[in-house]
């Protein structure tokens, strides 16, 4: 969870803001909701192998419902049956104002045909090895309904009583 948080902030440093909504709303996606995706970094996969934790950054919608800029999805991906699978699990968002969304999705890569599952990262005709490039966009669906809600931003709930704080008169003696 470190690490998501961490990337979070670094993505929430260096990226341009587009996204407007009501911290009071939150974000809320429809199933079948379709998004694109990237994934930050070229990531290996190698038949039996399991990657947890994989983070992807949301690049836009197919279907109008969207998420901000500065959003992180957290995935498991694994190649199944000869095909690429990823299952996200969670969103994270971070908006410049300093209002932090999370909440929990149930997505899955989807194929240009609408099939779960992709073939197109896939190294060989079997399936073997597969390769996710950062820059390339792949398609999610939502199996359900997800409720991206405000948080609380720990960090700006400490600047807020810093900024806040008098010290006594004594003390600043």
């Amino acid at each position: 969870m470190k690490r998501l948080l961490t990337s979070v902030a670094l993505l929430g440093a260096c990226l341009p803001t587009f996204a407007d909504t009501s911290p009071a709303e939150g974000y809320q996606l429809p199933t079948d909701t379709v998004l694109k995706v990237q994934v930050l970094m070229d990531k290996n996969i190698s038949q039996g192998e399991t990657v947890s934790h994989l983070l992807l950054k949301s690049t836009g919608s197919e279907t109008g419902a969207t998420l901000p800029e500065r959003c992180l999805l957290s995935a498991d991906a694994a190649i199944d049956q000869g095909k690429l699978s990823l299952h996200v699990n969670r969103a994270l968002c971070v908006e410049p104002n300093g209002h932090i969304f999370d909440g929990v999705m149930d997505a899955v890569i989807i194929s240009d045909s609408g099939n779960q599952g992709v073939t197109t990262p896939c190294v060989g005709s079997s399936c073997n090895q597969a390769v996710l490039q950062a820059g390339v966009d792949y398609r999610l669906k939502l199996n359900k309904s997800a409720d991206i809600a405000l948080g609380v931003n720990q960090t700006e709930q400490i600047n807020i009583q810093r900024r806040n704080h008098t010290p006594d008169a004594a003390a600043a003696q």
